[in-house]
């Protein structure tokens, strides 16, 4: 990584193999993040078409531009919409997609983005810091039932509602807006688990990090429109950070494959599971690397039906 933004991409090899990458071949990073998929992907020979709603990520890859020239495209833009990128930078389909759904290191540790409760800042947690509502504001928007759900449906927490009415006396107050006072103010709850392996603030803040930007629905979205940017031969890796996402994701290409047949404007495929269950990191990279530990790798692959299917 070049300047200021640091980033360590997960699992890179194994996607590289599990994409299976050819020279010419074309490739979308829907979560470009440091640039370490797409880096990989373009020194195997690839082509990339690369995505991020942060522009901290865009910018930093510009030096991927520079190096890699008419191989590399990257736009500024939420991957629900890959196949409007696609087109604008000339392909139609692609051979392979990556996506890295976890949260960049630069993300978590500026402290004016809110993402993290271990340091002081606004709650923003908008990857798009130049559109939509912060956390702060949304969060003072919502009704105690509106939150309740995303509590239980992004967190699976437990006494969601209890929580819920807990957290909206923080927004209806006006107290600080500042990540580590709130997280102080979820540490003092009665209605939060807690035990040694994990902050009690830690879901809390995943719940409404994915409230803020829509996250589950810009997901399903991505994942079922995935058979109209395929190939014949397109493979599909993604890498989730928690129990939320990766179901999303296995309840999705379960259901491509049970479907059968899939029928796009210009072809027909049919899809396969390339691993049965999930890829978890080696335990030397969790060593190097310890915000991988909880990640999870799942891959499909999008064939040409025969014409008698």
């Amino acid at each position: 990584m070049t300047g200021e933004y640091h980033h360590i991409s997960v699992m890179v090899e194994k996607v590289i193999e599990i994409l299976n990458v050819k020279s010419g071949g074309i490739y979308l990073d829907a979560t470009l993040g440091g640039g370490g998929h797409s880096e990989a992907i373009l020194r195997s020979g690839g082509v990339v078409v690369a995505l991020d709603m942060d522009d901290e990520a865009v910018a930093n890859a510009r030096r991927l531009e520079e190096a890699y020239k008419d191989r590399f495209f990257v736009f500024k833009g939420n991957f629900r919409d890959a196949f409007r990128f696609c087109k604008m930078a000339g392909f139609e389909r692609v051979d392979g997609v990556i996506a890295d759904l976890g949260l960049s290191s630069n993300q978590l540790e500026n402290e004016g983005r809110g993402f993290s409760f271990l340091r002081g800042g606004p709650l923003d947690m908008r990857f798009d810091v130049q559109s939509g509502k912060t956390a702060y504001e949304l969060m003072s928007e919502l009704s105690v039932d509106e939150i309740a759900y995303g509590l239980k449906t992004f967190a699976d927490i437990r006494r969601d509602r209890k929580l819920a009415i807990y957290i909206k006396d923080y927004f209806s107050r006006r107290m600080p807006n500042d990540a580590a006072k709130f997280a102080d103010y979820i540490r003092a709850s009665r209605y939060v688990e807690h035990n040694r392996r994990i902050d009690p603030a830690t879901r809390v803040f995943m719940a409404i990090r994915m409230m803020v930007n829509n996250e589950v629905d810009n997901l399903t979205t991505f994942l079922a429109r995935l058979p109209m940017i395929a190939k014949n031969d397109c493979r599909v890796a993604i890498i989730t950070f928690h129990s939320v996402e990766d179901r999303i994701v296995k309840n999705i290409f379960r259901k491509f494959v049970k479907q059968g047949i899939i029928d796009t404007t210009d072809i027909r495929l049919r899809s396969e599971l390339l691993i049965k269950k999930i890829i978890l990191p080696s335990v030397e990279e969790r060593r190097e690397n310890p915000r991988s530990r909880s990640a999870k790798l799942r891959a499909i692959r999008f064939v040409e039906a025969d014409k008698e299917d």
